[in-house]
């Protein structure tokens, strides 16, 4: 009995051990101890166009035709043209391998390594060239990132703001599980060089603000870490039945004996 006694309680002490607590899933636990919790506005980094960016390029002219040739909402009774990475890839224009964007009636255009506004005076200057009276809009369309691990909804997403930071991110994949490491949380940015660079970020204290991996950027890879404590979680049923047995076994051979 007392053997029965021991292991129903090691059991309970290995189950209160692997409980979450409130330090472990509260973001910016710093900030009350903070007198004047403040902080300046971060400005997001410029992203430079890479090989397999898309764009949005929208050319309008006093010529009908021009308006019929660049202008591709006007020959589709679709409301869908950029609601999902299809349409995205066929009304929009490729970064090809060269680093370019081809144009029709336009020609080649290199944009890699340029930010979006310098890639768009670029296409309006080639515009301008070719087109008289043209106008002409340039926006990144392939601002794609994924957020993986602890979360309640891991994928890939695309953003259609100039800006997005981690935790608007992360509530876009429904926040950080209870048994994600609010203290582990990586960010993996892909560069033009085909390197890759990582940001590791405390999201329960304030200073991960001032990080340079709090505002993503196109291609990012979010990766919520999970508590130490979730393998042994994962494993208490088993655990439970494995020590259910022990403790039946003993209780058998206790009254056998």
């Amino acid at each position: 009995m007392m053997r029965t006694i021991g292991g129903g309680l090691l059991l309970f002490m290995l189950v209160i051990s692997s409980c979450t607590t409130q330090k472990n899933i509260t973001y910016l636990q710093d900030i009350d101890t903070i007198s004047q919790p403040v902080f300046p506005r971060e400005k997001a980094p410029s992203y430079r166009i890479q090989r397999g960016d898309i764009l949005y390029i929208k050319i309008t002219s006093p010529d009908p035709l021009v308006n019929q040739i660049y202008n591709p909402e006007q020959r589709t009774t679709s409301v869908n043209m950029f609601t999902n990475e299809q349409s995205l890839y066929i009304y929009g224009y490729s970064v090809n391998d060269s680093g370019c964007v081809e144009v029709p009636l336009i020609g080649s255009i290199p944009v890699e390594g340029k930010t979006l506004d310098e890639a768009s005076k670029a296409i309006k200057a080639k515009v301008n060239s070719v087109l008289r009276d043209a106008s002409t809009v340039v926006k990144l369309l392939s601002f794609k990132f994924s957020v993986l691990g602890e979360v309640a909804r891991p994928g890939m997403y695309i953003n259609y703001n100039d800006q997005l930071t981690v935790l608007e991110a992360l509530s876009r994949a429904g926040d950080i599980t209870v048994d994600g490491n609010r203290r582990k949380v990586l960010v993996l940015r892909p560069t033009l060089d085909n390197k890759t660079i990582t940001y590791h970020l405390d999201l329960t204290r304030s200073d991960f603000i001032k990080s340079d991996g709090f505002f993503l950027m196109p291609n990012d890879i979010v990766y919520v870490k999970p508590l130490k404590s979730k393998p042994f979680k994962a494993n208490i049923p088993v655990l439970s039945i494995i020590l259910s047995s022990i403790s039946t076994l003993i209780l058998v051979l206790s009254f056998i004996k």
